[in-house]
């Protein structure tokens, strides 16, 4: 008879433990085969919990975030913070980790850059590419204003060197010029970097570009921008009085703009979608968890429930018949066409070209198109509360409850086509579909019932994150001044790869 091991770690460990001859009499001997390996296995369960209580106590006296094994429980991070003396803002629990466990640095590094870099990607989880307003801001030139050499600015020092010949005197990096030079093209530029080293170049940064980290620095800071109101336009201009947003009151002393990458969504790069058509005939629900279908899911028999799931079209041909069990159940879930005959159960969803039901209960959902209702009984009712509905949506039967008009605000994201940049809308199965803007109202962006913004993206939290960091900011920000965040689809593309001239 084969030998019995313990399944248990601990128990494992003891049975090795053993003289040979004690575990092969235990897995030889008529009628008591394993014995000694299951009385070692049930001493082992208990070692193994006292050892996991153990490594818990050890962790929740450390509210970071370990790079592997446990952390602390969530319930303990609020009298981490009340010891600090911490705000926690963020909704997401790997960013309180961090407030909590950053605290103190971040206010050593109060005001710096390195600062409000570190908690936009703590506590947003976005790469951000800092600039401040003073820098962009145009002033007047003053008389026997020295110059910081060129070489300190990661410049060629010739530019120190030839001062009096107009053309080189006119692109010094340190020169408070405001007229764009046509003659040169500003934009950033990759540095040629060895594998595990440091560019020499001292005005080399490290960004993410797409998820890769790239070093790059900006070239002809005089000259004429090529991607306007991008990261990497750093032309001077007069002040902007008006209110900051993602798209005005940048230019000011008083500012710092933060680009940040627009969120890609359900389809990021590297996905592999399921292509065509799929069938479900099963009589039984069916579960479909974390999966992108690109084609028609078509339910012929039984339900189906969606789960963080994205797909293209979903068709139901089961009959109708009682109006009390739902044939579709989806959370979480980007669709772009839906018809049911029966009863539909969305929450947190996001419908974008239309959607036919029989009978429809939707919390926290967007519908973008056109939706339509079968009359519904007056004991089984429609029930639509907390999204974002077509205006003028009615149906005998329906019940609303704090739903708004107001459409909302998709990103554009840029998209070669035939050797050509077009800048649209992302389409379903592109990235960042249906990905909220922040010039969204904010009775979508914030909408939904706890707070956070409605439809597919709801468990992302895009929006309560960019509004996490802003607020963490006004803690780690000289008095007076202001931060803002501007989606920047360059940091979506890698810079211009290096050259000889630059």
């Amino acid at each position: 008879m084969a030998d019995e091991k313990p399944k248990t770690a601990t128990g494992r460990q003891l049975h090795g433990m053993l003289p040979e001859v004690y575990r092969t009499r235990d897995g030889s001997e008529a009628g008591g085969a394993g014995d000694l390996a299951r009385y070692l296995d049930a001493c082992g369960e208990l070692l193994d919990r006292i050892r996991a209580t153990l490594d818990q106590r050890l962790a929740d006296s450390f509210p970071d975030n370990p790079a592997e094994g446990r952390a602390c429980q969530p319930w303990l991070l609020p009298f981490f913070a009340q010891l600090l003396d911490v705000s926690l803002v963020s909704p997401d629990e790997r960013g309180r980790r961090d407030e909590v466990a950053n605290a103190v640095a971040w206010r050593q590094r109060k005001g710096t850059l390195t600062a409000i870099e570190q908690i936009a990607e703590a506590v947003g989880r976005m790469e951000a590419e800092i600039v401040e307003g003073w820098r962009r801001t145009a002033v007047t030139p003053r008389l026997a204003m020295p110059l910081l050499p060129a070489g300190a600015l990661g410049e060629d020092a010739a530019f120190d060197g030839f001062r009096r010949h107009p053309l080189w005197a006119a692109r010094h990096p340190d020169l408070p010029a405001a007229t764009p030079d046509l003659r040169f093209p500003a934009r950033a530029m990759e540095v040629a970097v060895a594998a595990d080293e440091f560019p020499a170049n001292p005005a080399a940064k490290l960004t993410s570009f797409a998820g890769k980290p790239t070093w790059w620095r900006q070239v002809n800071v005089h000259g004429a921008p090529c991607f306007p109101g991008s990261f990497d336009d750093v032309s001077r201009r007069t002040a902007d009085l008006r209110t900051p947003d993602w798209r005005q009151g940048h230019i000011h002393p008083k500012r710092v703009v933060l680009h940040a990458p627009p969120p890609l969504g359900f389809f990021e790069p590297g996905l592999f979608p399921v292509q065509g058509d799929t069938l479900i005939d099963t009589r039984k629900e069916k579960l479909i968890e974390d999966l992108v279908i690109d084609g028609t899911l078509k339910v012929v028999a039984g339900s189906v429930r969606l789960r963080r799931c994205a797909v293209r079209a979903l068709e139901v041909t089961v009959p109708a018949g009682t109006m009390e069990t739902p044939v579709v159940t989806a959370e979480d879930c980007l669709v772009g066409k839906m018809a049911v005959p029966g009863l539909a159960r969305l929450e947190y969803c996001t419908v974008l070209d239309g959607l036919s039901c029989g009978r429809l209960q939707a919390s926290d959902c967007i519908f973008d198109g056109m939706v339509a209702l079968a009359a519904a009984a007056k004991e089984l009712p429609h029930c639509i509360r907390f999204s974002r509905i077509p205006p003028g949506l009615s149906a005998p039967g329906l019940l609303a409850f704090r739903n708004c008009t107001e459409r909302p605000v998709f990103y554009s994201f840029e998209f070669d086509v035939g050797g050509a940049v077009v800048r649209r809308i992302a389409r379903f199965g592109e990235p960042g579909c249906a990905v909220l803007h922040p010039a969204t109202p904010e009775s979508v962006r914030f909408g939904a019932e706890d707070g956070g913004e409605m439809g597919a993206h709801h468990g992302w939290r895009y929006s309560l994150l960019m509004a996490a960091v802003l607020d963490k900011l006004k803690e780690f920000i000289p008095v007076g001044m202001e931060a803002v965040i501007v989606p920047d689809l360059r940091l979506h593309r890698a810079p211009h790869p290096p050259c000889e001239q630059q």
